[in-house]
């Protein structure tokens, strides 16, 4: 393997002031955290309050031997669909032509990986990862038949392979096999509800990440005539069994919510933190002028350091739907990626050797320019990195002059392989377990 150049250190891209780490956490207080089957937040809790239907019934059962030491999966949705062609560029006039009219990235945009590729050089972070050997460049990775729609390909990337119908996602599955009992706390999705995550025996929980949380002072506040429902509630003597009341399945899931929260709470000294009122809206060095994503992997760093027993998070990040204006957007997206995942591994401290990122998109774009940005495509690129990855590229590589009859790129990878793989090779669960009837996952360790 040819060592590319030394990457210059990530530019900061910067947004506007986000909620701090410490303030995030303080305004979740004691229910950070709300089981996704049990209870619905905000509004959606008030209108089924309303319509007298209750949630779900679940009590949480603790159940994951949290002395396991296992690697921890982190996954991030690139949303929209990333142009894999001006991520990881291919050396040779090839990919110009493709891209002329304004679209192929200069040399002074391109950072070396090898004699066969470049990468994009507002990914510094992932060029150093490569050179370390820790980052696996996964092509041609994408569904059977796309049907280039977003909400269809990736309802198909959840299900992890297109046939499946039981409504369980490829994650939810190899959580499920992970779980010594029913535990929702064994996967995290920050962010809002991925049905990748969705299990057979139960879903995992469900964590908003724009720091109005159900049960927070904020909420508590804005919601009088709920808080007060929920404490004459939890005041009346309950019915049991068939006779259950709407009050009583209240009941059920607010001590789910508590039992989830009170977890977590341990993990973050919440108790310690809300003594130092002058924290209220201050920022961490590391993640000053943050994006949205930076954001999401701030809390799961926090939740990983803590000691939660959780073995995979899902994040999700974009829009990478670029039809138009992608010159502009993409270096600035891409930047974004980089450098969240970058603060975000340094935050790890020694828990960076124990966790795996992994990427995902619903699709490519298409190999031509459009004028402005590239239409929605097929194969795309994915990347594996982690300490314990072994770095390298993956799948077999896309043609750039052979193109299926809608002229777009073959598919080389299969997404249910790349897909097991991550389960198998990652979480240590068979991969006919995660997508089932899979028996050729890739291995990344």
């Amino acid at each position: 393997m040819t060592v590319p150049p030394s990457p210059r250190p990530p530019t900061p891209f910067g947004r506007s002031r986000p909620t701090s780490r410490r303030h995030f956490l303080r305004m979740g207080g004691a229910g950070v955290l709300a089981g996704a089957a049990t209870v619905a937040g905000g509004g959606a809790l008030e209108r089924l309050l309303r319509a007298g239907v209750s949630p779900a019934e679940a009590v949480y059962v603790p159940g994951v031997d949290v002395s396991d030491t296992g690697r921890i999966l982190v996954m991030i949705q690139l949303d929209g669909g990333l142009d894999f062609l001006n991520t990881i560029v291919p050396t040779g006039s090839r990919y110009r032509d493709l891209r002329r009219g304004g679209g192929a990235l200069n040399d002074d945009e391109l950072l070396r990986l090898d004699s066969h590729y470049d990468i994009n050089a507002n990914l510094p972070g992932l060029a150093a990862s490569w050179t370390a050997g820790e980052l696996a460049v996964v092509h041609g990775v994408g569904l059977p038949q796309s049907s280039l729609s977003h909400f269809v390909d990736h309802d198909a990337w959840a299900r992890g392979r297109l046939e499946v119908a039981d409504g369980s996602g490829w994650l939810g599955r190899t959580l499920d096999a992970l779980a010594v009992d029913a535990d929702p706390m064994i996967g995290i999705s920050v962010g809002g509800l991925t049905p990748a995550m969705s299990g057979p025996r139960f879903n995992s929980v469900a964590l908003p990440d724009d720091g109005q949380l159900p049960w927070s002072a904020a909420f508590v506040e804005g919601n009088p005539g709920i808080v007060a429902a929920f404490q004459q509630m939890l005041t009346d003597a309950g019915q049991t069994g068939a006779t259950q009341t709407l009050a009583d399945r209240v009941r059920t899931s607010q001590h789910l919510v508590r039992d989830v929260a009170a977890a977590v709470s341990g993990a973050t000294d919440l108790d310690a933190l809300a003594e130092a009122a002058e924290i209220f809206g201050e920022d961490d060095d590391a993640f000053e002028g943050a994006g949205p994503l930076a954001n999401q992997l701030r809390l799961v760093a926090d939740l990983i350091n803590g000691g939660l027993p959780t073995r995979a998070y899902h994040t999700r990040f974009g829009d990478f739907d670029t039809h138009a204006g992608q010159q502009g957007r993409l270096p600035i997206l891409l930047g974004e990626v980089d450098q969240a995942i970058s603060t975000f591994r340094n935050a790890l401290g020694a828990n960076a050797d124990r966790v795996v990122i992994a990427t995902w998109t619903e699709f490519g774009r298409r190999p031509d320019w459009n004028g402005d940005g590239t239409d929605h495509g097929t194969a795309g690129t994915q990347f594996v990195l982690g300490a314990g990855v072994s770095g390298g590229h993956y799948g077999e590589h896309v043609s750039l002059d052979r193109f299926d009859r809608d002229d777009n790129f073959r598919v080389t990878t299969d997404f249910s392989t790349y897909l097991s793989g991550l389960a198998q090779s990652v979480l240590g669960v068979d991969a006919s377990v995660a997508i089932p009837g899979q028996r050729t996952p890739m291995e990344f360790t």
